[in-house]
């Protein structure tokens, strides 16, 4: 599985980050049994935020999306850092999470981003179920921040 990622990865011109430590008193990712959880990821590359602020109806829709697709990269970084991307059976579920402004109605578009990058990096073990949240703040002021569940293989 982890070949055919990192060709998937390549033949869409990504590569993933470095999995970051958390800062606070939890973990990147915990495992029970052949479920791992991954800990909210937010859109860090090289250790700076590339995307901060909320969504509005004034910001660019693409500025969500590519903050979900710098997400799910990270927890794709956290997989293989921790357990293996090898070890991916399936994609269970995720819970993104929009900063947003009262009069914005589009978390599942932005969000979206983040589907649709795992979808085609996993393939078939990438669909999943979802939750696309509208909230008021994120730590560190960031735009998007998104937590999974993976199914492992023994």
């Amino acid at each position: 599985m982890k070949a055919i990622i990192s060709s998937r990865l390549a033949d869409l011109g990504l590569e993933l980050p470095v999995a970051t430590a958390p800062k606070y008193a939890y973990e990147a990712t915990t495992q029970w049994d052949k479920l791992l959880f991954v800990s909210g990821q937010i859109p860090r590359r090289n250790g700076t935020i590339e995307y901060t602020g909320s969504m509005s109806t004034e910001r660019p829709l693409e500025d969500g999306i590519h903050a979900a697709e710098i997400c799910a990269l990270n927890l794709l970084a956290q997989v293989e850092a921790n357990v293996g991307l090898e070890r991916i059976d399936q994609l269970l579920k995720i819970n993104g999470y929009v900063s947003s402004e009262t009069n914005y109605f589009d978390q599942p578009q932005v969000i979206d981003g983040a589907s649709k990058l795992l979808l085609n990096v996993l393939g078939d073990a990438g669909r999943h179920s979802r939750t696309a949240l509208g909230v008021r703040m994120l730590p560190a002021n960031s735009l998007v921040e998104i937590e999974a569940v993976f199914g492992l293989k023994a």
